[in-house]
């Protein structure tokens, strides 16, 4: 599914204030393997003195895209709030556009664990996110 197919499906839905803030873009989904693709805005005024994107945006941007797959593969019936995350940086993430991928690692009755990466154009792995959350329906 691409990002257009995503904004026809899910474009009645909106967009959170805090994702908008991040510059959240959906670019494909592939139900298959429960993963999604997009980008994030690394805004200058998310950066730290060393000008770094500082890590709680990044945590935020990971957060963000596993809830966005969680969502998708469920069909917009569930979201996840997060019971547990825990992030990995392995190299700055610099200001401009992020790529981001968020997937579904297992899906239970009620417990989901997530998993995200923060990538560089080259696709080098800057930061990852494990998380569980707890299924809540939505509506």
């Amino acid at each position: 599914m691409t990002g257009d197919d995503l904004a026809a499906r899910f474009g009645a839905l909106p967009l959170p204030a805090c994702s908008r803030h991040l510059g959240f873009a959906p670019i494909g989904f592939d139900p298959a393997t429960r993963e999604l693709r997009a980008s994030f805005d690394g805004k200058p005024e998310f950066c730290n003195p060393r000008g770094v994107v500082q890590g709680g945006f990044q945590a935020a941007m990971l957060d963000d895209v596993m809830a966005v797959a969680l969502i998708l593969t469920t069909e917009g019936k569930y979201v996840p709030p997060t019971l547990e995350l825990k992030v990995s940086f392995f190299e700055p993430v610099m200001p401009g556009v992020i790529q981001a991928r968020g997937r579904v690692l297992r899906l239970g009755r009620s417990i989901v664990f997530l998993e995200g990466d923060l990538l560089g154009d080259d696709g080098r792995l800057l930061a990852r996110a494990s998380a569980t959350g707890k299924l809540l329906a939505i509506g």
